[in-house]
């Protein structure tokens, strides 16, 4: 499965080289910082909209371009110490906060962040970056749903932020299973930041049609959740969630020794894999192979107790009491015995 909402805060919140061009119509060089003067004649030049301007003489300037080379040398406690202070002169400075948002995440400091993020929002009015920065707090902070929803208002303003892109699709592909949707998605932050999102494309890619197999599965498609982990092992024959699926598909079929067979190299491919253990468990138990069964069974339990445990136990109880099969072949297909 993808883990597309585990990230490393210091991930999450490295994003200083791009997101100042787009915010605030300059970008930054590692390690650079400005004296009052130079940021005077810089700041003539740049305007953005909704974005008010730093006071020339407040010091603000300067503490900015300072907390952003203390970022890009890995200081963020130093780095909000400046911000701070410049923050107290200048509470209504959206690039302040927006810049602090970044500091305390990379402190670690997440509570701190949200406020800092909401401000930027509101003083920024609103502009595409601060919403895409919240947007990215929030996943940071497993708050997904509102994730969701601001890298939504993101892309409402600008369609082409990689970041709120990336977190649209991430939240399509673990919260909702559309995989679809995610993967283009997760496409066109890929073409617009290759760097940051390229691999996590080319996994979703690879994944993309075991993934849908899966699905399929859980809503009864066997004929559709088959030909999607057949799509899937054209491309990686080593997918061990197609192999899975496969299983389950002939284990339902009552084709119990192509369903061995599959989940056994679904397993090899993932030894965690549950669902396969539970496929074969199942398989095992058809043939009269009970405690085989009943090892499957066993660590499908051990590795997920809520789901499969009254499996086991059930297996269990009938091994006690002599009982015959709890599967068997009946009409071309596996069904309850009792």
């Amino acid at each position: 499965m993808l883990r597309l909402h585990d990230e490393k805060i210091r991930g999450i919140f490295d994003r200083t080289l791009t997101d100042s061009r787009k915010l605030f119509g300059r970008q930054w060089l590692p390690g650079e910082s400005m004296d009052e003067g130079e940021w005077s004649i810089e700041l003539e030049k740049e305007r953005v909209a909704g974005a008010r301007p730093l006071k020339p003489g407040s010091g603000a300037r300067a503490a900015l371009a300072n907390g952003y080379a203390l970022l890009d040398r890995g200081d963020p406690v130093r780095a909000e110490q400046v911000l701070s202070g410049a923050i107290r002169k200048n509470s209504d400075s959206a690039p302040l906060y927006y810049a602090r948002v970044m500091a305390r995440g990379m402190s670690g400091n997440l509570k701190g962040a949200d406020e800092d993020s909401l401000k930027a929002v509101a003083l920024s009015h609103e502009q595409p970056a601060t919403m895409s920065q919240r947007a990215l707090l929030m996943m940071q902070s497993r708050r997904r749903d509102e994730a969701f929803a601001w890298a939504d208002r993101a892309l409402k303003s600008d369609p082409g932020d990689a970041d709120a892109l990336a977190i649209r699709g991430r939240f399509n592909w673990s919260d909702r299973g559309r995989y679809d949707l995610a993967l283009e998605d997760l496409k066109q932050a890929a073409r617009i930041s290759p760097e940051r999102y390229g691999s996590l494309y080319q996994e979703a890619q690879k994944r993309f049609y075991g993934q849908r197999a899966r699905s399929g599965l859980a809503k009864g498609d066997d004929k559709q959740a088959l030909e999607d982990a057949n799509r899937a092992l054209a491309s990686n024959a080593g997918d061990a969630t197609a192999h899975m699926v496969r299983g389950a598909v002939f284990s339902r079929a009552g084709k119990v020794e192509e369903a061995i067979k599959e989940t056994t190299l679904a397993i090899k491919a993932d030894p965690m894999s549950s669902d396969a253990l539970l496929y074969r468990g199942i398989s095992m138990e058809t043939l009269g192979q009970r405690g085989r069964a009943l090892a499957d069974f066993k660590r499908a339990a051990d590795i997920d107790p809520v789901r499969f445990r009254r499996f086991y136990e059930k297996l269990v109880q009938a091994q006690r009491e002599g009982s015959p099969p709890l599967w068997s072949r009946k009409g071309g297909a596996i069904a309850t015995s009792n």
